[in-house]
């Protein structure tokens, strides 16, 4: 049942191999391949749930983790072409698919525990996971098993969630977020739909698309009607909720009505001016919409940007650079990858002590969270569930080498010509940050031997910044002299900055008084 009215993307992402990937953006992919994705106890640990049901006990969410992992392992295997990657997530699919119950249903909730908690989340992640490796398998055969199996399961879903009589509504399949993290399903629902167009998959689509995405209200309609902020809305989830109109951009790329693709250009345009901070992420009361682009100067007792929230700005925009073409989205891709993504890679696995327990966590490949004012890295684990042989793991530890796949990927797409290095000032607040090119810049304590909160007041050579560039050392991608009225000061690009959690003068700031 082919569907004449699919709109036809700008770009489509290149094949596996085939980009040329820049120094800068190996070293990442490198770690993330080594450190992390190659490391088989991890994927058998996160298939594991799916036989124990270990998440119907606290209405968990660790079987997010497989697909997460799966989809950013997937984008990472465009990049490289990594053989001995290929065969490591073709095998945890094998074992994954053979975890499937006799109607297909794939959960890590036991029977009279579905549809509730972050069940439908988890099983949205199966989906995504599965997917994203079809993309790449080498194996037809496969391909077509991993086909039948996603019908059954999302039919598991559909037979159980609807507006029938006897069905659940997917708005109240779970108790947090009013339901917004169920809906967000719609994406690989309609992936699945591109591949398998049979109508009970567009049908249940456009289930979803009416019910707005959340009990409180229809955030489809916010959007058209451009009035509220994100931040104003009836819930503020910021990854969910962006993830939601992923979905949102999904439907309108196979249905072709414009309204659903203006409603997403929207959105984006107003979480863009409200919602993300300079290093390109959002969520400055935790992970929530606030109205970061105004708030991000300020204090926080609490970590705030996570990294779950970086990544699904990434692919949004990425997802909206593929079918328009258009540069905007790239630059914001880049902003993104350059400061708050790479921020978070722990390169040196170094140890995470939660702030609020004070327990020791061995590290582990991303940090959850992002200052921004006078604060360490490493405060915590988002997303943190432990598993029953007693190890753990992060929703942000799970989705970040999606996003370090992203950047490269969507990168070799752009007629882009070498980066400007231009040194400019921001003010806001009371306070001053600086931008070099691309580069968030930040003053960090360790690199620094005096306080890293001394007046900023920039002096100014024939109407310009004065400034001296450095080079480079440990990493970094920029290193710069800013001459101020009270002496220079030394500026380097944000993702080299308090990456040494452990040590005493490990805290790290963006935004700086001016007097």
């Amino acid at each position: 049942m082919p569907n004449n009215k699919m709109i036809k993307r700008k770009f489509c992402l290149p094949l596996p191999g085939t980009i040329d990937i820049r120094k800068r953006d190996w070293t990442y992919l490198d770690f993330i391949t080594n450190d992390q994705l190659k490391d088989k106890t991890i994927w058998k640990r996160f298939v594991s749930v799916f036989k124990t049901k270990e998440d119907s006990a606290d209405r968990g969410w660790r079987g997010e983790y497989w697909g997460k992992m799966m989809r950013g392992a997937c984008l990472t295997y465009r990049c490289t072409a990594d053989k001995d990657l290929y065969d490591i997530l073709q095998d945890s699919v094998i074992e994954l698919l053979d975890c499937a119950e006799e109607d297909g249903r794939l959960s890590t909730y036991l029977r009279e525990n579905e549809f509730s908690g972050w069940d439908i989340w988890c099983r949205k992640y199966v989906l995504t996971g599965m997917l994203h490796f079809c993309d790449i398998c080498l194996n037809t055969e496969l391909s077509e098993r991993i086909l039948d199996a996603m019908e059954k399961h999302l039919d598991s879903i559909i037979k159980g969630v609807g507006p029938a009589p006897g069905q659940i509504p997917i708005t109240e399949t779970s108790d947090f977020w009013l339901g917004v993290n169920s809906c967000s399903i719609l994406e690989p629902v309609l992936d699945l739909y591109r591949r398998r167009p049979e109508k009970r998959f567009l049908d249940f689509s456009e289930y979803i698309i009416k019910t707005g995405g959340c009990s409180g209200g229809d955030l489809i309609k916010l959007a058209l009607e451009d009035k509220l902020s994100p931040f104003q809305y009836p819930e503020t989830k910021a990854y969910e909720t962006m993830s939601f109109f992923e979905g949102v951009l999904a439907y309108y790329e196979v249905s072709g009505k414009r309204e659903y693709l203006d409603a997403v250009l929207k959105f984006t345009e107003k979480v863009f001016e409200t919602e993300i901070t300079l290093i390109g992420c959002a969520g400055c009361t935790h992970e929530q919409f606030d109205n970061a682009a105004v708030c991000q100067t300020e204090p926080k007792e609490k970590p705030m940007q996570e990294t779950c929230v970086t990544v699904t700005w990434m692919r949004l925009c990425a997802r909206l650079f593929l079918l328009t073409g258009e540069e905007k989205y790239a630059d914001r891709v880049e902003r993104s990858a350059l400061n708050a993504l790479y921020g978070s890679v722990n390169l040196t696995l170094s140890p995470i002590t939660m702030e609020k327990s004070g327990e020791r966590l061995v590290g582990l490949p991303f940090d959850s969270y992002s200052p921004l004012f006078f604060n360490r890295r490493g405060r915590g684990v988002g997303g943190l569930k432990h598993f029953r042989d007693g190890s753990f793991y992060g929703c942000c530890a799970a989705i970040g080498a999606a996003g370090i796949a992203v950047r490269p990927l969507i990168d070799s797409l752009r007629n882009k010509g070498k980066e400007q290095y231009e040194l400019k000032a921001h003010f806001l607040n009371g306070k001053i940050a600086l931008t070099y090119g691309p580069y968030v810049l930040a003053r960090d304590e360790r690199k620094e031997s005096g306080s890293i909160l001394s007046p900023v007041e920039p002096k100014l050579k024939n109407g310009s910044l004065s400034f001296e560039l450095l080079p480079r050392e440990n990493g970094e991608n920029v290193r710069i002299a800013l001459e101020t009225a009270h002496g220079r000061v030394l500026l380097t690009d944000y993702a080299s900055c308090g990456k040494h959690w452990d040590e005493k003068r490990n805290r790290i700031t963006v935004w700086m008084p001016t007097e």
